[in-house]
């Protein structure tokens, strides 16, 4: 037996959906494509995840790859026409059960600003459910 679960066992057997029409609370987000360092901007505007809102980079999944931060920086260092120098997020609000992904261009500008943000979540995550 495999360790892992298909995606629609999971959805169809275990889970419900949960959704509100009104706020964030039980909510998916997609953000406006082109806005990924709007969005985290207006997310995390000094750049530091808390428990209430962290961030995950290299998600993958639907919208995009899991190109890292140092690969979009070494492909604006060495320009390749087949590749793209976006790198997906998730920006997760545990208490709101709320989900914000998207793609953000990393540039030689925001760069450092989005490792600095990803090791603050980092060091949040760890943190959840310990004494």
């Amino acid at each position: 037996m495999s360790d892992t679960l298909s995606a629609d066992f999971i959805a169809a057997d275990l889970f419900a959906r949960a959704s509100s029409s009104e706020g964030a609370h039980y909510s998916i987000f997609r953000v406006v494509p082109g806005r990924g360092a709007e969005a985290l901007l207006a997310s995390f505007p000094k750049g530091i995840a808390n428990e209430m809102n962290f961030v995950l980079f290299s998600t993958s999944g639907v919208h995009g790859t899991y190109r890292t931060i140092e690969d979009a920086v070494e492909q604006i260092d060495n320009p390749d026409p087949d590749e793209s120098c976006e790198v997906t997020f998730v920006i997760v609000q545990p208490r709101l059960c709320c989900l914000r992904y998207g793609n953000v261009e990393v540039t030689k500008n925001n760069a450092e600003w989005l490792k600095n943000l990803r090791a603050s979540s980092h060091e949040i995550v760890a943190q959840i459910g310990m004494p």
